[in-house]
């Protein structure tokens, strides 16, 4: 099935009900359909054509979702911008992308002015107009756009096999690459998200705040086409989060690690969310110990998924009845089991199956794969290998199939010729009282080549010094501790949530 396709069919069936809503705007599904059948009419008189990029660079707002159909519907390629990342970032991006046209808002006039100064080949660009700013010269006003152009359906060759969409890694470890994701691949993610996280029907309410040109983006097309409604927060905000669940009376609240240990800072209360059946988190791990609190708080209705560019969403998943607090926790520590239609192996370097409780990569297979990177053949081929996409993601597995996640291949330390796993020193650090967050590298050592070394960050008004942290991983972790630990305010984190461990080793200052 493509993209196109499921749209129309969801807009027949539950055209009254409210599809996307961020503050005081909303939408129904009717409503979204027939401004994304005019967004595409209007990129498409404008010049563009099928295949085209077409670049997006709005922040989290209910129009997002009709630009996103509008795009597929007219069989152009969506490339969606973060706003968090710098000027240098978007417009390696656009050039990478070879990106057509431009859709931005208002508030980002600078910017943007400035991006199609070094990108002139941009045309049509739509301005989201907002009291911040409005179109600039030779630009269109969105909804002046949208208001002459035909509301019919185009007529325009798009299957599943089309591209939907070319998604920017987070460049964690080097450039960004652009990851292809077709029609038939989107529509994948969107079925299997809709079947390990069932039922959800329609009018049911999902709170999304991460920034849609991320994660949270792959969950408005399963809400949409069940006749759900998509709640988008413009900005995560801890103590407005839970007001917003508490008062729209959300159902599932979809989040990264990051946002979920914020919100048990701010003072979230036992059964303050009554009608909260999930909280969905992903896209980095969650440390135990906090998962924990997290459990005591909210009660057994936390789900985890682990995914990534290259496999949206879907690689394993971890249930609600998972989380137990009950009988053994060990689970918790672990990123789930495959999806119910994905397969997912440990391998050793010759591509093997390893043993319960040996390390190997996490190589994944399913219909929601990449079908490569953007014009890198040769990346390409190194990560896409006889139908399995290969993560890079270091692991161990049990008997039962649980993946336990233990760093990125290129993360893993090596220390006098042993094998250290970050997640490992990582889960022992927080289970000190004063240890709120805690990242581990690995940095250079003349006898040991390499020697572990923790970013630590306290729990506010808690004290501990670097020596007295070492101590207590002595016993628990021997050979595996922190040689240095090093008392930080913050850890640095991308637009996505996820600690830069490049920034950490390149802050070292030796011992």
């Amino acid at each position: 099935m493509d993209v196109r396709y499921l749209v129309e069919r969801a807009a027949r069936h539950y055209p009254r009900g409210l599809a996307i809503s961020c503050g005081p705007v909303r939408f129904t599904a009717a409503q979204v359909y027939e401004r994304a059948c005019r967004l595409a009419n209007a990129l498409g008189g404008g010049g563009c054509r099928p295949g085209d990029r077409v670049a997006v660079y709005l922040p989290n707002c209910a129009q997002y979702m009709e630009v996103e159909f509008g795009l597929a519907l007219a069989g152009l390629v969506r490339v969606s911008l973060n706003v968090r990342l710098p000027e240098r970032d978007l417009l390696y991006t656009l050039r990478d992308a070879g990106a057509r046209a431009l859709i931005y808002a208002g508030r980002y006039g600078q910017t943007a002015a400035s991006l199609l100064e070094q990108c002139p080949g941009l045309s049509p660009v739509l301005c989201l107009s907002e009291a911040e700013g409005g179109p600039g010269p030779r630009q269109l006003d969105y909804e002046a756009a949208l208001a002459q152009a035909r509301s019919a359906p185009p007529t325009v060759p798009v299957g599943p096999d089309s591209l939907y969409c070319l998604f920017y890694t987070s460049g964690t470890t080097g450039r960004p690459k652009g990851v292809m994701l077709t029609h038939r691949a989107q529509a994948a993610v969107a079925f299997s998200l809709l079947l390990e996280f069932a039922p959800v029907r329609p009018g049911e309410k999902i709170l999304l705040l991460q920034p849609l040109s991320h994660g949270s983006g792959f969950f408005l097309l399963p809400y949409f086409v069940s006749g759900a409604h998509s709640v988008v927060m413009e900005k995560f905000e801890p103590a407005a989060t839970l007001d917003a669940a508490e008062q729209m009376a959300v159902e599932t609240i979809k989040l990264v690690p990051t946002m979920l240990i914020q919100l048990l800072q701010a003072g979230a209360r036992s059964g303050q969310l009554p009608f909260l059946r999930r909280i969905i988190y992903g896209a980095s791990p969650m440390p135990v110990e906090r998962l924990k609190e997290a459990l005591s708080l909210f009660g057994r209705v936390l789900a985890q998924l682990y995914g990534q560019a290259e496999a949206p969403m879907c690689i394993t998943v971890l249930p609600e009845e998972d989380h137990r607090m009950d009988q053994d926790t060990r689970l918790l520590a672990s990123a789930g089991r495959a999806w119910r239609n994905v397969e997912v192996r440990v391998v050793d370097a010759e591509s093997r199956d390893v043993t319960p409780g040996e390390t190997g990569e996490v190589i994944v297979r399913g219909a929601h794969l990449m079908s490569g990177y953007w014009q890198k053949p040769e990346q390409t081929a190194e990560v896409l290998r006889n139908g399995y996409v290969y993560t890079r993601d270091m692991a161990t597995v049990d008997e039962r199939g649980y993946v336990y996640l233990l760093g990125r291949r290129d993360e893993m330390i090596i220390s006098g010729g042993f094998n250290i796993a970050p997640r490992t020193v990582e889960e022992v650090l927080h289970q000190h009282p004063a240890v709120l967050e805690a990242a581990v590298v690995g940095v250079p050592d003349p006898a040991w080549g390499e020697t572990v070394k923790a970013y630590v960050v306290l729990r506010p008004g808690a004290q501990a010094r670097p020596d007295e942290i070492i101590e207590y991983c002595k016993p628990l972790l021997a050979v595996q501790r922190p040689r240095s630990v090093e008392l930080v305010p913050e850890l640095p984190k991308n637009a996505y949530g996820k600690v830069i461990k490049t920034q950490l080793k390149a802050a070292h200052r030796g011992p």
